[in-house]
């Protein structure tokens, strides 16, 4: 069974898409992993709001939107 994204984690993997950045230009602009910011974006882990806002902020995304089904 395909498991669901949150709505934050559907609006990264779009504006990944639409600027055409890969999980290595934003491991580079926020210094994380590609496997943890992976991770982040599809839920399998809960991380701290800091680390979730440095990816929004890289992929411009809205931090006010559910990170959690």
């Amino acid at each position: 069974m395909k498991k669901k994204l949150s709505p934050w984690g559907q609006q990264c993997k779009l504006q990944m898409l639409v600027l055409g950045k890969s999980l290595a230009d934003i491991s580079c602009d926020t210094k994380y992993s590609r496997n943890y910011i992976s991770a982040i974006i599809n839920g399998r882990i809960v991380v701290p709001d800091e680390t979730a806002e440095a990816i929004s902020k890289s992929l411009c995304v809205d931090t006010r939107l559910p990170r959690h089904v």
